[in-house]
């Protein structure tokens, strides 16, 4: 069995680790996001969980930003028709 230097080139464990890296930084940016959502607009409505549940980290990122800038959540989350 050859010696690896890094468990990243693992053919089956280095995608796993990479999943759950991706999975870990959108956590987290979920978390800080939603923690900032409550501090400038109180409890997070449920329409507004699954909103930003389904974001991608990216996505999360420019959520995180723009939240600087609307006066409601639904000025930040406008809600689909």
């Amino acid at each position: 069995m050859p010696i690896l230097d890094d468990i990243m080139d693992h053919d089956l464990l280095g995608p796993e680790i990479r999943e759950g890296e991706r999975r870990g930084y959108q956590r987290g940016e979920q978390a800080v996001v939603l923690r900032q959502i409550e501090k400038r607009f109180g409890t997070v409505p449920s329409w507004a969980l699954q909103r930003i549940e389904v974001l991608s980290a990216p996505d999360l990122e420019d959520l995180a930003l723009r939240l600087l800038d609307p006066c409601t959540l639904e000025e930040l989350l406008p809600r689909s028709n």
